[in-house]
């Protein structure tokens, strides 16, 4: 049996328009992600959906509740689904982990895979558990059709899994915009994207390509 997975981004955050590394940081919605919510969940609003999992955090949470409000189902919290775990990172500036954690910051840009967070998790960690919880899913939902909101981080892991089939894939992995929509096909053992990030839910002038950010390519306050 064919398993269908809408993969999805969670809406624009606070910490995301102040360049934060949230990492696990509950962060309020932003006015422009709470207009993403809207056309996110109009856009699900006739298609046949038979669960919707999501991580714990407000702004995955959030984006699962705009899809949900169109469908009479009970929306799952699964913890596996969550962000990275940055430890002493944890919503600090951009600028401001360039400046305390280097090492990371340099991994970061060359070798995600590699990823040691203080205090928090190692990427090997979050590929593990990332892929564990999308394997738990596909399992409790053969022949169905699943939902799952989830983050940047976590996204980026199960790309390097289905596309490359190691962690060292992340450092291939492309970028997911807020509420960007993945679509991923499970059957016969095999995971397969049909669609990558796709945002035509938004208006054009809200459909900004996401950027790969660089800490090397950072000028100012700002990356670029």
């Amino acid at each position: 049996m064919v398993t269908k997975i809408y993969l999805i981004r969670h809406c624009q955050s606070m910490g995301n328009i102040e360049h934060r590394f949230q990492g696990r940081y509950d962060a309020d919605i932003s006015p422009a992600g709470e207009k993403q919510l809207e056309l996110l969940g109009l856009r699900f609003r006739n298609e046949p959906i038979d669960a919707i999992y999501t991580s714990p955090l407000k702004r995955a949470r959030k984006t699962a509740e705009a899809i949900a409000k169109y469908h009479n189902i009970e929306i799952i919290q699964e913890p596996g689904l969550i962000e990275i775990d940055c430890g002493r990172m944890e919503n600090l500036l951009l600028t401001e982990v360039a400046q305390q954690f280097p090492e990371v910051a340099v991994n970061w840009d060359r070798s995600p895979d590699l990823c040691q967070f203080p205090g928090g998790e190692t990427m090997a960690e979050v590929y593990e558990r990332v892929n564990k919880a999308l394997d738990k899913i596909i399992a409790e939902n053969e022949g169905k059709t699943v939902v799952v909101t989830t983050h940047g981080g976590a996204l980026r892991n199960l790309y390097a899994r289905i596309q490359f089939g190691e962690p060292i894939g992340i450092r291939k992995s492309e970028v997911f915009g807020n509420t960007g929509v993945s679509t991923l096909t499970a059957g016969d053992g095999k995971l397969y994207f049909e669609s990558i990030n796709d945002l035509s839910h938004l208006p054009e002038d809200m459909r900004r390509p996401p950027t790969k950010f660089s800490f090397e390519a950072m000028r100012g306050n700002e990356p670029v």
